[in-house]
C-alpha cells in the first residue's frame, strides 16, 4: 500500500488494509520516506519501506492510497509512475482509490478503460486528459485494476481487491 508522506486518507489506508489482514495477506506500507506519515485526521503510520525500495520488490497487489497529499506527494512520482506500469505488466491486481486513481491515469494505465475517483476539478481534469472512461460507481473493477470514489467506498474496495489476489 502506497501513501502520501503527509495527508494521505485515513480510512483509505486503514479499511482496506483491515480486510487484507483478515484475509491472511501480509501488508507493507510505502512512503517517499520512512520517516512517520501523517493522515488528514490525525492516523500516524511508520511506514515499513520507501517508495523506491518498494519498486525494486515484487508484490501480489499494489495499492495507491488517496487523500489530499497525493497531488504533491503521488500524482509526479515518477518511481510510483514506473512500479505501477511495472506491476501492472506481471498481469496481478493493482488498485486506487480517491484522488490516486489520477497515478494511473498519468502512468497510461486508464487509457481507455473504465475508472471512478473522487471528483473534483483536479481529478475529472486528469481522466480527461488521459482519456479515462469515468464512471459514476463507488468502486470499479476493470480487469485487474480496482478503483474507487472515496472514503465510503474504502472497506468495498479492499474486498474487491482482496477477491482478485
Amino acid at each position: 500500500m502506497v501513501i502520501a508522506q503527509e495527508r494521505f486518507r485515513d480510512e483509505e489506508l486503514a479499511h482496506p488494509r483491515e480486510v487484507f489482514l483478515q484475509k491472511g495477506f501480509d501488508v507493507v506500507v510505502a512512503a517517499g520516506e520512512k520517516k512517520e506519515a501523517h493522515g488528514t485526521y490525525g492516523a500516524k503510520v511508520q511506514p515499513d519501506i520507501t517508495i523506491d525500495d518498494a519498486a525494486k520488490q515484487k508484490y501480489d497487489a499494489i495499492v495507491v492510497v488517496g487523500g489530499n497529499g497525493s497531488t504533491e506527494y503521488l500524482w509526479g512520482n515518477q518511481t510510483l509512475l514506473n512500479m505501477v506500469v511495472a506491476h501492472h505488466a506481471t498481469g496481478k491486481p493493482l488498485g486506487a482509490i480517491c484522488i490516486a486513481p489520477v497515478v494511473l491515469a498519468r502512468a497510461g494505465l486508464l487509457k481507455g478503460v473504465e475508472a471512478t475517483m473522487f471528483k473534483s476539478p483536479d481529478t475529472v481534469a486528469e481522466f480527461n486528459k488521459y482519456g479515462v472512461k469515468t464512471s459514476e460507481k463507488d468502486v470499479v473493477t476493470s480487469g485487474v485494476i480496482v478503483t474507487a470514489n472515496g472514503p465510503a467506498a474504502a472497506r468495498k474496495f479492499g474486498l474487491a481487491l482482496s477477491d482478485l489476489i
